[in-house]
């Protein structure tokens, strides 16, 4: 730490510019003169203004090498639920700053700096989560906030910046220990904490000890050091009227402690590493900050003169509504981009151009317009979280989409009942950019959805799933070559999208597989599931007393105490000290990841003792730490997040819990899958899984004979591999036999290399090619689909799985050696896997569908890698086993098999 401080003083340390989002925007909005700011169109930009003067000042003098900007979820945080009371004296945010939050984060977005924001957690929390990450990395951590409860994260490598506006010009509090000590009689800024649990917060409506003051509170700390303290010594204190509160009030007090409490285990997703400031989008800025009408933010940010595409205006009529800037009249331009399908006639849901952008305040207007059940239905909304801020939609009844804005936590149920029956019904046709978290809101609130007909996130990922698309203006400029964002283009692009899909082949997949898939998704992390924190618990402390036991071997070993997760010290430690070899350093110190390690293992005892350190840590704050992080707890539920959108083969994810990505060979996996368990007493899981369905696949689409022939006769393939590869009779094969060709048989399905085979089974590089060479010769017909899928794919620039899948492989054609292996490799691999991956898709759609149609109770929870988890009231077992076995070995025809196996039990382990 002593080192930390003297590169902190000479100024080596990196650092971490921390902002906390919603506290400036309330600053900049309430404190300026500027506050009802508006631009020449009505749109209030106050708020955005002093936000933008703010950032650029802390951007300018701290000169950060990583950036985020935290914000509050407009959902209950884990305080709501144990205090009811929690902030309930506040008022809701007005609209007029509203208004300007989404902006403020699509300015951030243009700015490559990255918004964060979590369910069920205070941008503080955030905040703090990323203070200590940093620490540990031997990051210093600056906090951008107006809220004196991030006094509490001060310490040595933290220091909070609070901002003070007069007459124009921002000026900064600095709070470092020593100004939290001199504010608060000699406390260290922990103790901000034990000072809110006695005096309470009113501006959180943080109870405390009622009639305790700051200088009360201030006082007994200085006098018995902590809230644990006071109440150890409450019989010394001498007033009696003091003495009687601090006991009556005990309860009260620990609960205050817990609301004040900012949570530094926050399961966020990126590193602080990743938070790294990126290129701004210069033409996306200039284009927000003109329609802003901040000329001096563009002196400023010395954007002046970059040129962005010319954007038309709507020509606005005062219809006792307030027209918005970012809607625009879509324009008639011929696409440019040779990504650009030609305009061909269109049926009218998608030729309407005309457009009246508003807001409604009278939901009469909009159940006008519903009940007149349009022919399309355009929809966005605006999400933090998983919960609806703003939604936007447009009606297709006449010649003329209405756009109607509003804000949904005063409407909300009201807004759904109106609209119930127009989302309900399949005739008509809706269209969004993303239309999950709507439908996943709608089924939340009992509403059901049918007739979705556009997804634009979903036909840009089709279109080219190594793309990121995670913008409404990127995918507008995918497919309609105009760089705007705005409701009004959903027509156009929608239109441009399903054009580009039927050229490129993808409709079926389109309509028959990726669509229907998103209700289902959307069940699954509406249904979660339940999670036995006991379980995880008891898990964590025997990982707790583990990660204890090593971290005193590994002291003793090393001859003193240091932090072994910072990669820094570590390395100093291995390398500097006890002079082991292999140490090669780079600007940040001695590189110490886990190859580096594994390769002088045998060196000392240490490095074994920091491996399983390393996993142990790792395993505790994922996967122990960052479930019951997870768990709602009042239901026991863990709502996983599906993403339909990221993987470049077709596959699913899981985010915010990964739970696909919980360990298999680890022994730990399994006991944390004890952990999940039915929703109620009466239910079983039903598990699901495919036998070897990317070995199926390639049997198929290779047609080899042998393969073929082993997967129809319902033969052991790895024992069959191994008898052909070896010679050998099937009676013959050795347990690591089988597992070599184990190996190969995967390891072919993923493109493996002679050298990934030999490192994978722990042979030589010529005993690996010759075992390859092998395999080929007694499957001949996977050699040749191989080089057949590398050749096509170079041919055509993408590889295509067997329901037309695409994936784009531009490194087929790099001048470097190893990308253009990759390619290879890839060429040969993504056919299976993506058609693997909408064979899973499909099995997923037919059970979801014949569980509703058959009004069973049982529920679809879970999609991992090859099986899916349903949980079942035990008297439906029976029934669902069949009909897994029915859905899931009929979602596709092939001549090869798909057998299902199915277990039930009463976790998750207990099924396999």
């Amino acid at each position: 730490m002593q080192l930390m401080l003297l590169e902190k003083t000479v100024g080596f340390l990196k650092k971490l510019l921390l902002v906390d989002g919603n506290s400036i925007m309330n600053r900049a909005f309430y404190g300026t003169q500027s506050s009802f700011m508006k631009n020449a169109e009505g749109l209030f930009t106050g708020a955005l203004f002093g936000f933008m003067n703010i950032l650029l000042k802390y951007l300018d003098e701290e000169k950060p090498e990583y950036v985020a900007v935290a914000f509050d979820v407009k959902a209950p945080t884990f305080r709501h639920k144990a205090y009811d009371g929690y902030k309930a004296t506040r008022k809701g945010m007005p609209n007029e700053l509203a208004m300007q939050m989404p902006i403020v984060k699509q300015i951030l977005r243009a700015m490559h700096i990255e918004c964060v924001e979590l369910p069920g957690y205070e941008a503080d929390d955030i905040i703090g989560t990323y203070t200590k990450l940093a620490k540990d990395e031997g990051i210093e951590s600056i906090i951008i906030t107006g809220d004196k409860d991030s006094l509490q994260l001060v310490n040595e490598m933290t220091v909070v910046k609070l901002p003070v506006t007069k007459q124009g010009t921002t000026t900064t509090d600095t709070i470092d220990i020593e100004a939290f000590k001199n504010k608060y009689g000699g406390l260290m800024p922990i103790r901000l904490i034990d000072l809110k649990a006695l005096m309470g917060d009113s501006s959180d409506n943080i109870p405390g000890v009622p009639g305790v003051g700051e200088k009360t509170a201030v006082s007994l700390l200085a006098e018995y050091g902590s809230l644990d303290g006071v109440y150890a010594h409450v019989a010394d204190i001498k007033k009696p009227a003091l003495k009687k509160k601090i006991e009556e009030n005990k309860d009260s007090a620990y609960m205050s402690y817990e609301l004040a409490t900012i949570m530094l285990t926050v399961p966020v997703e990126k590193s602080v590493t990743e938070l790294a400031k990126g290129e701004w989008d210069k033409p996306e800025l200039v284009k927000i900050l003109t329609m802003l009408e901040f000329k001096s933010i563009i002196k400023k940010m010395k954007l002046d003169g970059v040129t962005v595409p010319k954007i038309s205006r709507v020509d606005s009529e005062d219809k006792g509504a307030v027209v918005m800037a970012l809607f625009n009249v879509l324009a008639d331009e011929e696409a440019e981009s040779e990504n650009i399908i030609p305009e061909e006639p269109l049926p009218s849901i998608v030729s309407k151009k005309n457009v009246f952008a508003m807001f409604y305040e009278d939901l009469a207007d909009i159940k006008a317009k519903a009940e007149k059940m349009p022919e399309v239905l355009y929809m966005e909304c605006e999400f933090s979280g998983k919960y609806p801020v703003e939604m936007r939609i447009n009606f297709d009844n006449d010649d003329t989409v209405y756009s109607v804005s509003f804000s949904i936590p005063d409407t909300e149920i009201s807004f759904i009942e109106i609209m119930r029956p127009v989302f309900e019904n399949k005739d008509v046709k809706k269209v969004a950019f993303d239309s999950k978290p709507i439908i996943l809101w709608l089924m939340a609130n009992g509403c059901g959805f049918e007739g979705l007909w556009c997804d634009l996130s979903i036909a840009a990922y089709l279109t080219d799933s190594t793309r990121k698309n995670d913008n409404f203006s990127d995918v507008c400029r995918l497919f309609t070559g105009e760089e705007n964002s705005g409701m009004e283009y959903l027509p156009k692009a929608s239109a441009a999208a399903i054009r580009r899909l039927e050229r490129d082949g993808m409709t079926a997949l389109y309509r028959d597989v990726e669509l229907p898939l998103v209700p289902v998704l959307a069940s699954f992390e509406n249904e979660g599931f339940k999670v036995s924190e006991n379980v995880l618990v008891k898990e964590g402390e025997i990982l707790d007393k583990r990660i204890a036991e090593l971290t005193e071997d590994i002291y003793k070993i090393a001859g003193r105490e240091f932090n072994i997760n910072s990669p820094r010290q570590l390395g100093e430690v291995l390398f500097d000290e006890m002079k082991l070899p292999g140490g090669k350093k780079t600007k940040t110190g001695y590189k110490t990841g886990q190859d580096v390690l594994e390769a002088i293992a045998d060196e000392s005892p240490i490095i074994s003792l920091v491996l399983e350190y390393r996993q142990n840590v790792k395993l505790k704050s994922t996967y122990i730490d960052g479930l019951i992080a997870v768990i709602d707890k009042n239901t026991g539920l863990v709502h996983s997040s599906f993403n339909q959108t990221v993987t470049a083969t077709g596959r699913l994810s899981s985010t915010e819990p990964n739970l696909q990505n919980i360990p298999v060979r680890h022994e730990l996996g399994k006991k944390i899958r004890y952990a999940f368990v039915p929703r109620t007493e009466g239910n079983v899981l039903i598990d699901a899984d495919y036998s070897q369905i990317e070995l199926r696949v390639l049997a198929e689409m290779s047609g080899d004979y042998n393969m073929k022939k082993a997967f129809k006769e319902g033969a052991d393939i790895h024992a069959i591999t191994a008898s052909q590869v070896n010679n050998v009779p099937l009676s013959a094969v050795t347990p690591s036999m089988r597992s070599a060709a184990k190996a190969v048989n995967f390891g072919i399905v993923y493109g493996i290399s002679e050298f990934g085979l030999a490192k994978d089974i722990g042979i030589s590089r010529f005993e690996a090619k010759k075992y390859i060479n092998g395999y080929f010769e007694k499957y001949p017909g996977v050699k040749a689909y191989m080089d057949s899928a590398v050749a096509y794919a170079k041919e055509n620039g993408y590889a295509v799985s067997l329901l037309g899948r695409r994936r784009y492989l531009p490194e087929l054609t790099s001048a470097k050696f190893p990308i253009r292996s990759f390619g290879e490799r890839v060429a040969m691999n993504m056919p299976i896997q993506g058609t693997a991956a909408d064979i899973m898709k499909i099995a997923m759609i037919k059970v979801y569908r014949e569980i509703k149609s058959r009004g069973l109770k049982a529920k679809l929870i879970l999609q991992v890698h090859d099986e899916l988890l349903i949980d079942s009231p035990i008297e439906e077992k029976d029934e669902i086993v069949k009909l897994l076995r029915e859905c899931m070995e009929n979602a596709f025809q092939m001549e090869v098999p798909l057998p299902v196996s199915v277990s039930c039990g009463s976790s998750w382990a207990e099924c396999k």
